[in-house]
């Protein structure tokens, strides 16, 4: 039995986001999505809200589960016995990026190890900051995140 664990700030998820989170479903048979705080930057949904959201839309998927975190994610991770962390990956800026962050978490804990799911086509361009900024400015975000997400964007603006 190999779970994995999913960790990022998902503020707000993605259907990037969602489609890494689906194919680790598929591979793994299990996936923590860890809700992690980033203390760079100011939040626009609390880590609830944010879980909350994960919640409903693998409301269907019971190889994922959603956890609030604010420690380290290697340390999670070993908390949560698994040794694989899931990093979706964008292009090759993203790539650089987590492998500079896989190294660091190698050297924490060395028997964690870091799998990489490249984005779909369709979504490589999305990012969570441009999608605030997006509904910030009250345009429509609902080809970028579900239903439930592109609601709560519109409730905060």
């Amino acid at each position: 039995m190999v779970d994995a664990l999913y960790a990022g700030s998902f503020d707000p998820i993605t259907f990037g986001h969602v489609d890494v989170i689906q194919r680790a479903s598929n591979i793994f048979d299990k996936v923590f999505v860890a809700i992690s705080i980033n203390t760079h930057k100011h939040a626009l949904f609390t880590p609830e809200e944010r879980a909350d959201f994960v919640k409903q839309i693998f409301a269907d998927n019971e190889r994922v589960n959603v956890l609030v975190s604010e420690e380290l994610t290697v340390h999670l991770a070993k908390r949560l016995g698994t040794s694989v962390l899931v990093r979706g990956v964008r292009g090759s800026a993203d790539l650089d990026s987590e492998m500079s962050i896989a190294g660091l978490n190698s050297g924490l804990a060395p028997g964690i190890q870091t799998v990489f799911l490249p984005t779909a086509g369709q979504y490589r361009d999305l990012s969570s900051s441009m999608i605030k900024e997006i509904a910030k400015f009250h345009g429509d975000v609902s080809a970028f995140v579900p239903p439930v997400v592109s609601e709560a964007l519109k409730n905060k603006f």
